[in-house]
Order: C-alpha cells, then sequence, then structure tokens
C-alpha cells in the first residue's frame, strides 16, 4: 500500500507563495502520494486578521512532522510580529540544525565540462543559540547591547550532527568556524568541537577562525566541504558562497530537529519581484527534494536534484536572475516534466536496477531518453 506523506505547507509572503507552489508541483511528479495542509501565515495574514500566526496554524504544524515553508515579511508589519512564525518553526519546534547544501551548477554546460574542483560546500549552522531568534538585548537611546549564549549541550549537538550529516553523505572534513581567539562562547564552541573530532577519525576536522575563513572561500570555496558553525556567521558565510553559485534563488535550507523538519528557500519574501513571475523557484525545488530525503523518499530525491542538475546544465529555461527570459512557473513545469520523465523511464527499465552495498543504482542518463551510465544514491 502507497504511503501518504501528510505535508504542511505554509507559502507565507512575497515570492513565498509563487515558488512554494512549483515546488509542490515538481514532488507531486514523483509519483508518490502526499495530503497537504496549507496554512496562512504572515504578514499578509496579519493585515487580514490581526495576527501572523492563527491558532488553527500553530495546531497544524504541532501535529506536524514536516513542514514546507516559502518566506515571511511585510513592509507594512514590524519584524518582530512576523517572527513569531518563524520562533514557532525553530525554537518551540527545537529545529536545531539550520543545514544548508550550496552547490554550483553549472549553467548551460555538460557534466563533462565542469571543472575538476568544484563549489560543493554544506554549511551546518546552530539554529537554536547564538544570536538566535530569541535571544536578548536591549536597545536606548546611547547604548545597545545582544546577549549571545552558547551552551555545552547546544555546541555538542549542532557539532555532532555536521559529523553524523558527514558520515552518511561520505563527506571528507568539516571545519569549524568561530572566533575562538576572543569571544568566550567561541572558546566553548570550539572546545566541543575539539572533544567531539577527537573520537571521529574517519573525517578530517579543523577549526578555523570566521574572517580567515570569509577570505579562504572568497578564494577558493572549493577547499571546503562541510563547515559547522554558531548561527551568526553561518548566516555571513552562505551570503559569500552565494555570490559564487548565482545567488539567493539556488540555496535550499533543511531546519532539522529530532522528530520534526521545516524545509525552506534560503531566500526572503523579495516584495520588488513579487506578482512579476519572474522570482527563481530552484531554491524552493531543492528544499523540497531535502524534504523527500528526509521522508525517507531518496530515489525520488534523487530525480529532483537531478532533474534540477539536467536543465540547467541545458540552459533552456531559466528566470532572468539566472541569465534566462523564463517565468517562474516555465521553470517549475519544466523541472516538474523532466522528474515525471523520469520516474517513466524508471519504470520502463525497472528490471535494470542493481542494488548493491554501498547504496541504490539508479540509472544516469546520457541524454534525457537514454540510459547509460550510473549515479550512486547514498543514504
Amino acid at each position: 500500500m502507497t504511503k501518504t506523506h501528510k505535508i504542511t505547507v505554509m507559502p507565507g509572503d512575497g515570492i513565498g507563495p509563487e515558488v512554494t507552489a512549483e515546488a509542490i508541483k515538481v514532488i507531486e511528479a514523483t509519483g508518490l502520494s502526499f495530503e497537504y495542509l496549507e496554512c496562512s501565515v504572515g504578514g499578509e495574514e496579519y493585515l487580514r486578521s490581526g495576527t501572523a500566526l492563527p491558532d488553527e496554524a500553530i495546531e497544524t504544524v504541532n501535529d506536524s512532522e514536516v513542514v514546507l515553508f516559502g518566506a515571511v515579511g511585510h513592509e507594512s508589519v514590524p519584524d518582530y510580529i512576523t517572527r513569531e512564525v518563524l520562533i514557532l518553526l525553530r525554537m518551540e519546534k527545537d529545529t536545531y540544525a539550520n543545514v544548508r547544501p550550496l552547490k554550483k551548477y553549472h549553467i548551460g554546460k555538460t557534466e563533462n565540462e565542469y571543472a575538476s574542483k568544484d563549489i560543493d560546500i554544506v554549511i551546518v549552522r546552530d539554529n537554536a543559540e547564538g544570536f538566535s531568534l530569541t535571544h536578548e538585548g536591549r536597545l536606548e537611546n546611547s547604548i545597545g547591547t545582544d546577549q549571545r549564549i552558547i551552551t555545552n549541550f547546544g555546541a555538542k549537538r549542532i557539532i555532532r550532527h555536521a559529523f553524523k550529516y558527514a558520515e552518511e553523505n561520505h563527506r571528507k572534513k568539516v571545519t569549524c568556524v568561530d572566533q575562538h581567539n576572543w569571544l568566550y562562547s567561541d572558546k566553548l564552541f570550539r572546545k566541543n568541537f575539539l572533544e567531539v573530532s577527537r573520537n571521529i577519525s574517519s573525517i578530517e576536522s579543523k577549526g578555523l577562525p570566521v574572517d580567515v575563513v570569509a577570505m579562504m572561500i572568497s578564494r577558493s570555496p572549493e577547499d571546503f566541504d562541510v563547515i559547522v558553525t554558531p548561527n551568526l556567521y553561518g548566516d555571513i558565510l552562505t551570503g559569500i558562497v552565494l555570490s559564487k553559485i548565482g545567488g539567493v534563488g539556488m540555496a535550499p535550507t533543511a531546519c532539522i530537529g529530532n522528530n520534526f523538519a521545516y524545509f525552506e528557500p534560503v531566500h526572503g519574501t523579495a516584495w520588488d519581484i513579487a506578482g512579476k513571475r519572474t522570482a527563481n523557484p530552484i531554491a524552493s525545488i531543492l528544499s523540497a527534494g531535502l524534504m523527500l530525503r528526509w521522508l525517507g523518499e531518496e530515489k525520488e530525491a534523487w530525480y529532483v536534484k537531478t532533474a534540477v542538475k539536467e536543465l540547467l546544465a541545458e540552459g533552456k529555461v531559466l528566470t532572468p536572475d539566472l541569465g534566462g527570459c523564463s517565468s517562474t512557473s516555465d521553470l517549475g513545469n519544466a523541472v516538474a516534466r523532466r522528474v515525471l520523465e523520469m520516474e517513466t523511464e524508471r519504470r520502463e527499465l525497472e528490471d535494470q536496477l542493481i542494488d548493491l552495498n554501498e547504496g541504490t543504482i539508479y540509472a544516469q542518463r546520457e541524454s534525457i531518453h537514454t540510459y547509460k551510465r550510473f549515479d550512486v544514491i547514498r543514504s
């Protein structure tokens, strides 16, 4: 019997509804069964009902295992009001691990034309501690202060998650990024990194100051693999990497807790292009692919990632930020069609699939219609 996954959908504000709709379109093409529970949250909802986070949305999230999220924020609504939505998803649901796979997809190039070294960095950022959404501080006429707290528990938890991610995804190196040479909270973070890494010999580990890493990423981003870091540094380093991989429209996010997760594009509401049908949906689509993997649907998650890779390599259907003139729905439709074709081809060639100890092999096509070489999907 086919399992039906129950997905809470929070499109939110700005371009959030536009890109989320394309992500849903793509996962529908996988052939999996979904039940969607859509919740209206954010600035638009506040202007309509007087609350950015209605009680029914809270109840729906509390009954869910997973949320597909767009973005929240509105120029007519104070940030602290729309931030209630993120506080629920991050702090109250304790999605402490903010995982950002940042990969450069080559536009208009085949795989054989790729550089021998490439940008494929995963930033594992602490969602729960440091300068989190609920950190304390005060603002007066002549002084502003912020309180930053890092604990042994929180530091060990996010660091262990980074090493677990590296092991499960066959990554070779984890770099701890902090400012331990002068911040006491970062001294604690680095101490925990050294304690955790000491017991993991299979993964190379190293600690570096954030300013040094910023310089190194700007110069040689391909030298980095997995980065684990407190909250604020993760955001800053993400921005540097985004400048090299095509911008915010290319960056997905998985926010993971022990029994709950939500998935969102890195970008925000982008009200300046909302409604113009030009927003890049790739970040939202890739976030939905991460969601499928979290749900245990490895094959379908691979479809999504590979469809994006192939379409960008062809360079025919691109939104304006990527140098094209296609609309948001044009790109979403193209990815969905490619995913559907891959599933159809898989069924036709089901007898040719082979299981190996290191993972399940799925055919990777030389072209859209011909299976010739293979990719390994590892859990």
